[in-house]
């Protein structure tokens, strides 16, 4: 009995220990001032200018009081210290559900940010990073002006039900940090009426954001990336008296790489699994003729559009697909310096088979 009984007093000691130290670390919401959107943008003279939406839990406990706050600094860790100077609660970092990046900011380049911010141990994981169109800035004031928090929930529902891959911190650094592929993000910009949106995805090229692609590109894009995306893609069609519209939305896609060492060329075969959602009056799904002719407009749509996309990356030098991690996984002889010097000319070809589950026509 004594063998474990020494044991059994230290488990029961260190439990109550982490309680103890747990119930010192809890934090009631309307004592702390918790940062839910965190922005950088870069100021004329090379400092750094910080923005944050802070729920004001003390006067709205629905927290559609959002204060803004504004600090401009040499380095990021003295944001916090700064910003707690204007509240009158200490300012919690470890709750940052988006971070965002001005367009001119992430241009010049976030290598640092990443570093000193983003590692920072007291900085949560779950987090999106994004890149917006314009100042964070200004972005930030969008969404106070909306008496909006739902930003990373916005970036999230275009993940899982619409058309952008699936990404996250630790995806992103990964790819940040990774040979052979680089970093995307959302990207985000101000409509007509002053609400944020999600406007395709963000491309960087090292640290330094060098690409844009638009809803539809991005669309694109996510059947090869993202196996589970759910992206509407929609064609226009000539018609005889009007343009017409065939939509599918995707269920699943299997992309199946294939290098040819000594030729140097690499394939894409790609499975797409798509429900048809709006069709032409002069199809019908009951016709197998038509169904056939539907199948064989999307695919070589999609194959000249992924065609357009490869040689987009290629033309600017960034690779999100991972495609030299690809070739690196079928190469042995892979060198990274090489590979990317022959990258822009790297022939790439691309065959389409798209599979109709059903249908979900629209009445």
């Amino acid at each position: 009995m004594k063998k474990w009984k020494k044991p059994l007093i230290l488990i029961v000691l260190c439990v109550c220990i982490f309680g103890l130290l747990g119930c010192n670390r809890t934090r009631i919401i309307d004592q702390i001032s918790i940062v839910h959107v965190f922005g950088f943008d870069q100021a004329e003279d090379g400092e750094l200018i910080g923005t944050a939406l802070v729920p004001n839990y003390t006067t709205s406990k629905s927290g559609d009081d959002i204060q803004f706050y504004e600090e401009k600094t040499s380095t990021s860790v003295l944001f916090a210290p700064k910003m707690a100077s204007q509240t009158s609660t200490p300012v919690e970092l470890g709750k940052i559900r988006v971070l965002l990046f001005g367009k001119s900011y992430a241009e010049a380049g976030i290598g640092e940010m990443v570093r000193r911010f983003i590692l920072n141990p007291q900085i949560g994981t779950n987090i999106q990073i994004a890149v917006s169109t314009e100042s964070a800035k200004k972005t930030l004031n969008a969404l106070k002006q909306e008496k909006s928090l739902t930003l990373a929930e916005r970036i999230q529902q275009n993940m899982q039900g619409q058309y952008l891959p699936r990404m996250n911190l630790h995806v992103f650094l990964n790819r940040f940090y990774g040979e052979g592929v680089d970093a995307y993000v959302p990207m985000l910009t101000i409509g007509e009426q002053e609400r944020v949106s999600v406007d395709g995805i963000g491309i960087f090229e090292d640290d330094h954001l060098k690409l844009q692609l638009n809803p539809e590109q991005t669309t694109v894009f996510s059947f090869i990336e993202d196996e589970q995306t759910q992206a509407t893609y929609k064609m226009d069609l000539e018609g005889k008296e009007r343009r017409e519209i065939l939509a599918v939305r995707a269920f699943k896609s299997k992309s199946n790489w294939d290098w040819n060492s000594k030729k140097e060329r690499l394939h894409l075969g790609l499975q797409l699994h798509v429900t048809l959602t709006q069709i032409p009056d002069r199809y019908s799904v009951e016709n197998e003729k038509d169904v056939m002719e539907m199948k064989r407009i999307v695919e070589k749509r999609l194959e000249k559009e992924m065609a357009d996309l490869f040689a987009l990356l290629k033309e600017n030098g960034v690779d999100p697909l991972g495609i030299g991690n690809i070739v690196r996984s079928k190469d042995k002889s892979w060198k990274e310096t090489s590979f990317y010097e022959k990258y822009p000319a790297l022939p790439i070809s691309v065959n389409v088979d798209v599979q109709f589950l059903h249908s979900g026509l629209e009445g």
